[in-house]
């Protein structure tokens, strides 16, 4: 059982990505490949044993989910959802009566889909706006909504009581790490008590339209793992693969533009997950950049509500700034200096103050496998430096003028994951020699070396860092400038 200090990962300014029990993947629950991925760990979910009637299983059962993606194909103007679960399209078969429980259908399904374009901060507040969408993709769940497709101004409704389900996230959680005996769930890119999910009606939390809610505004066409793989759809970004792979597409609607969260619940509550991501303000692809583009990360010809070559979505200064940012965690704990994250998953944002220069360190065996992205602080000009012990010679390298897109892979280095490395940012290599705290504040993504981890931050108030030998320079600026050609190539 993770508790405590099994739980976590740390930070303000950090971005905690994995590495996937499929296969380590590059930039898991990432934008890769124009897809947006949120990935949800493995063992959260909770399923009634068919054939030990009375047994309640936990963890990896027919309800777990193991994440979701989602593209903006702005050639065809659709929408495409890429599911990675264990679930079938059209539910599970149980007795009308289990474990005590009344399943009227005899099924236990998918509830629909939620789409939320609207800011309004909650998904109660978003269904009072009118303006949220649902997508009814199940032909045989408990759906308010008459039949299959996309409708626009829906409302929630809970069938979790018709589905020997749990009422909300919160009664979930509880039996997942009690019962269960496993760390806290998650929902895909939030945390199970984000402030998000708000629950309705008798204190459960919505997972279907509400019967009489919405209108239809476009129809959706089923897709299976063959038509998601050819779109893009990449299986290794998640930590683990499941029994059945889906999606379904739709033509994107005009107001479609922006930050969005993306919400499917199972009606039984089961399991969940959201997603993080932006939508474009309009339907021209992007032109690719070109390998002698040696910038990696030139936002000047994007306008508000483009997107860059990372799928975020640029402001007025040119700089990125990702969903994910602006639901940035905060700390669990705090012990002197370090801010102490429990029972974090990989691919998030944390809240400690934001600073100029940290130190970052895994703990009960969490490893940093990459940072896949340096992002914009004040500016796209910002600047980076690592500080990191070589875990084969114990010798400190440093690694300079790391730029907004560029990626430093620590395993590619080293040949292993470290425990730890500081970060410094700095406008430029005017500060190569020179103190390099002081500067810009700065948010970054890591990924680990598992799905779920603990981490520790701190800021660094007063440090100087010193100069890397020629060779070492020479060596990580061929290795950063193969790995930015490999990846506009990508």
């Amino acid at each position: 059982m993770m508790n405590q200090l099994s739980k976590g990962l740390t930070s303000s300014i950090l971005a905690l990505t994995a590495v996937g029990a499929i296969a380590p993947p590059s930039l898991a629950g990432f934008f890769h490949n124009g897809w947006h991925y949120a990935i949800d760990v493995g063992y959260d979910s909770i399923a009634g044993d068919l054939n030990n009637p009375g047994t309640v299983n936990y963890g990896g059962t027919i309800y777990e989910m193991f994440g979701l993606a989602i593209k903006e194909n702005t050639t065809t103007n659709e929408i495409w959802v890429g599911l990675n679960a264990n679930l079938p399209l059209t539910g599970r078969t149980v007795p009308t009566v289990l474990n005590g429980y009344p399943v009227p259908d005899g099924n236990i399904g998918w509830g629909d889909m939620f789409f939320d374009f609207t800011g309004a901060g909650d998904l109660e507040s978003a269904f009072n706006t009118n303006q949220m969408y649902g997508v009814r993709f199940s032909p045989n769940n408990d759906s308010g909504a008459l039949e299959a497709g996309l409708y626009q101004g829906v409302r929630g409704a809970s069938v979790s009581s018709s589905n020997a389900g749990y009422g909300n996230f919160t009664i979930h959680n509880n039996a997942v790490t009690g019962s269960g005996g496993h760390p806290n769930a998650w929902v895909g890119d939030l945390r199970h008590n984000d402030s998000y999910f708000t629950n309705g009606a008798n204190n459960q939390i919505a997972n279907v339209i509400a019967a009489g809610s919405g209108t239809k505004v476009a129809d959706v066409t089923i897709r299976n793992r063959d038509d998601l793989e050819n779109e893009g759809f990449d299986l290794s970004q998640f930590f683990g693969e499941g029994d059945n792979i889906f999606g379904f597409s739709f033509p994107k609607q005009v107001d479609m533009v922006g930050n969005f969260i993306a919400t499917i619940i199972e009606e039984c509550i089961n399991d969940a997950m959201s997603l993080l991501g932006s939508m474009s303000s309009n339907t021209t692809p992007n032109p690719d950049i070109s390998e002698d583009d040696n910038t990696g990360s030139d936002t000047s010809g994007l306008l508000v509500g483009d997107f860059n070559t990372k799928g975020q979505i640029t402001e007025d200064n040119n700089c990125a700034v990702t969903h994910n940012q602006l639901k940035a965690l905060a700390p669990d704990a705090v012990d002197g200096d370090w801010k102490l994250f429990y029972d974090v998953q990989s691919n998030q944002w944390y809240d400690p103050p934001a600073y100029t220069g940290f130190e970052f360190e895994g703990l009960d065996g969490t490893h940093f496998h990459q940072i896949p992205d340096f992002p914009c602080g004040i500016s796209a000009n910002n600047r980076y430096a690592i500080q990191v012990t070589d875990p084969n010679t114990s010798e400190l390298v440093t690694i300079r003028n790391l730029s907004p897109g560029d990626s430093f892979d620590f395993v590619e280095r080293f040949g292993q994951a470290v425990s730890s490395f500081k970060i410094f940012g700095h406008f430029d290599n005017r500060d190569a020699e020179n103190n390099l705290f002081d500067r810009p504040p700065f948010m970054l993504p890591a990924v680990l070396s598992q799905e779920v981890g603990n981490i520790r931050i701190r800021t660094i108030t007063d440090e100087r860092v010193s100069a890397p030998e020629p060779g070492t320079m020479l060596a990580f600026a061929f290795t950063l400038g193969m790995a930015a050609k490999l990846r506009r190539k990508r």
